[in-house]
């Protein structure tokens, strides 16, 4: 009787699942009461899912679309992802819940390299006080949830397979996925892979050193212990090689990381705590910079990283009654993150050093989340969250090159508590307004404490780490109004963020260059303050049926203490596409635009840029078999081979231009 019961509800949790694609909630029926709750799509996954139609877009593609989303780009591969103004360590980045840390202390592998779109399941975008959860931080939390081997009320064995090929690069990409499901256990793998060559730019220039490869491969497992609770297991790898980064003096000869998860999850609307999840993780990610594929190299060079972590978390959510509910959480984790340099010169003894000389960061926490539905139309959410980060060095070595800049002591200790307050309220005609306030702050990164002459092609200062960093700290005022209607929705949202503490690399005379070329030496110090300040919008609409136009809007502007332009805070941008379905027929026009930026950074020598406007063309065609789905989606981007460069991008190089590509899907 229980493995019937357990048949009927995730039969029942399938059907819901699939009447969530086609209508806007999600009904969810619980056997043992008559219960039933409802969930509506918030406007980000609307946009998600709008975006993540194009079979042939990359991870990447579908972030860069984002609203309160931009991209930092240094090469064709390992793109650096910024929410509204705030990057690198000011924002967490984790998947499926876990922390990453780089192993490049470049950056050249953030954590969103090793999802690919046949792993992804979906990504959540935090910019308020639910980000608390998650991490401390100033800029908020993006987290990239992997896709889980599923249960059926049936056997069912289920998959795809796709190729494509793009004209700018002579790339290939070809993947696959296999799952099996049954009302006990269900399992799930998945590979990738990318071969791209140097890419033709816009004004038919090819850029070297922007070719690349890699493999990603994924495995997934869960078992259902009883109707509410169930394991599941997951197993990542991400393994690329020969990828260059024009933008920089280097390019990486291999980068690879292995992820791997156990966890149970707890899911009953009929139960007070109706979810719960707990977490072990580990993950390991290794780097490997070199320039023996560059020309005219004064001193050649190997810098290897290496990044380890392991940690876990538990998460609950209690219904208190009708009108209540609170979410608890604890956290931790702790990183060991290593760096050196290598430099060999004929005729002279090999160089070595440490630029990251084996740190330790241990970081543990507690936060809550609390729900109160005031009324009928309004709504109050509180959430406060206290983090204590521990960093320190592991080896002589390291400690030695400290006391270089007359630093005694390496061992640092932060505490950042975290406090947020949103009230929701709906107004008339489908009108609903948020207003929020969050308390927040971020410990220094390994590389701001103890970076030891770290090279920035960026500026061309070499930087070095200053262990009497203070932690950051932010306060954020943010206002969202939605509008809501059978065919139209809109959102529309501001913030405010005045950050103290705020660290930046200044520039140090006193300090003799490492790098042969080098601008001079900038050490990372607090300065009294700074301002970040924007807007995003966005607006899906379905005149008809088969109709649907969608468009996005963004402008970030940052300034510090004196009123300087902070560097890398984009300009004005916006994305609007139209999408036409025609039986099993649709095509697609789009539309990205950004204006120019001329408030730039005199000290990070930053150069304006000018603004640029393109064009792509999409199409696709299905056609469903008793068996065999097949997708084929072709179409051009860049339709005008303009050349441009958005102001993220380092080294003013050209984006790819006009590029074809064809991409073609089966699914069983």
């Amino acid at each position: 009787m229980r493995s019937l019961l357990c048949a009927i509800g995730a039969c029942l949790l399938g059907l819901a699942a699939q009447a969530q694609e086609i209508g806007d909630s999600m009904r969810v029926a619980v056997l043992e009461t008559a219960l039933v709750t409802a969930k509506q799509k918030t406007q980000q996954e609307r946009l998600y899912h709008f975006f993540n139609a194009n079979k042939a877009a990359t991870t990447e593609d579908i972030l860069s679309r984002l609203p309160e989303l931009s991209l930092v780009r240094r090469g064709s591969y390992g793109m650096d992802p910024v929410i509204r103004a705030f990057s690198a360590s000011q924002i967490n980045v984790l998947v499926d819940g876990m922390r990453i840390h780089s192993a490049c202390t470049d950056r050249m592998d953030p954590a969103t390299i090793y999802i690919e779109p046949v792993n992804l399941q979906s990504l959540q975008v935090n910019t308020g006080g639910a980000s608390l959860l998650q991490g401390s931080s100033v800029g908020g939390s993006l987290n990239l949830k992997l896709a889980e081997a599923e249960l059926g009320c049936e056997p069912r064995l289920s998959g795809s397979l796709s190729s494509g090929y793009q004209s700018a690069a002579g790339a290939f990409y070809e993947s696959a996925k296999i799952g099996y499901a049954s009302h006990r256990w269900g399992v799930r793998a998945s590979g990738a892979y990318r071969k791209s060559g140097d890419y033709r730019a816009g004004d038919g220039q090819k850029i070297p050193y922007s070719a690349y490869e890699k493999a990603n491969y994924s495995l997934s497992g869960a078992y259902l212990l009883n109707h509410s609770w169930r394991l599941k297991a997951t197993l990542l790898g991400d393994d690329g090689w020969n990828i260059g980064y024009p933008a920089l003096p280097m390019d990486a000869g291999y980068a690879n990381a292995r992820i791997a998860s156990l966890g149970a999850i707890k899911e009953n609307a009929a139960d007070r705590w109706n979810f719960f999840e707990a977490r072990l993780y580990a993950n390991k990610v290794k780097h490997f910079m070199d320039d023996s594929r560059r020309e005219n190299v004064p001193i050649p060079m190997d810098m290897p990283g290496l990044s380890a972590t392991w940690g876990a978390f538990a998460e609950g959510r209690r219904r208190i009654d009708g009108r209540s509910q609170l979410t608890l959480r604890a956290d931790g984790s702790s990183s060991m993150q290593s760096a050196s340099m290598t430099m060999r010169q004929e005729g002279q003894p090999e160089m070595f050093m440490l630029t990251l000389p084996d740190v330790r960061m241990v970081q543990s926490a507690v936060a809550a989340g609390y729900l109160l539905q005031l009324d009928s139309l309004s709504a109050l959410r509180l959430h406060a969250r206290g983090d204590i980060t521990r960093s320190y060095l592991t080896s002589q070595m390291g400690r030695d090159q400290l006391k270089v800049f007359g630093y005694e002591d390496d061992r640092r200790y932060f505490v950042l508590p975290a406090l947020s307050a949103s009230y929701t309220r709906k107004l008339t005609g489908g009108l609903q307004a948020t207003v929020g306030a969050v308390l927040n702050g971020r410990a220094p990164s390994a590389n701001e404490l103890y970076g030891f002459y770290l090279f920035n092609q960026f500026d061309g200062f070499d930087y070095v780490g200053n262990a009497s960093l203070k932690a950051e700290r932010s306060l954020m005022a943010e206002m969202t109004i939605a509008w809501q209607q059978p065919k139209i929705r809109w959102q529309l949202s501001g913030y405010y963020s005045s950050v103290h503490q705020y660290i930046l690399g200044i520039r140090d005379p006193g300090y003799s260059v490492m790098t042969i070329g080098a601008r001079g030496v900038k050490q990372y110090r607090n300065i009294n303050r700074a301002l970040l300040t924007g807007a995003e919008a966005s607006m899906i609409y379905r005149p008809f049926v088969n109709t649907q136009l969608m468009a996005t809007l963004k402008y970030s502007y940052g300034e510090d203490g004196r009123g300087e332009a902070l560097p890398l805070i984009a300009p004005l941008r916006s994305i609007g596409s139209l999408r036409q379905q025609l039986g099993q027929f649709s095509i697609q026009a789009e539309w990205e635009a950004a204006a120019s930026q001329r408030r730039v950074s005199a000290s990070a020598a930053e150069s304006p840029t000018s603004g640029f406007s393109i064009a792509h063309l999409r199409a696709g065609y299905k056609i469903n078999t008793k068996q065999i789905a097949w997708q084929l989606d072709a179409g051009v981007e860049n339709l005008f081979d303009t050349a441009y460069r958005e102001h993220l991008d380092w080294g003013k190089i050209f984006r790819p231009g006009r590029n074809l590509f064809v991409q073609l899907t089966l699914g069983f």
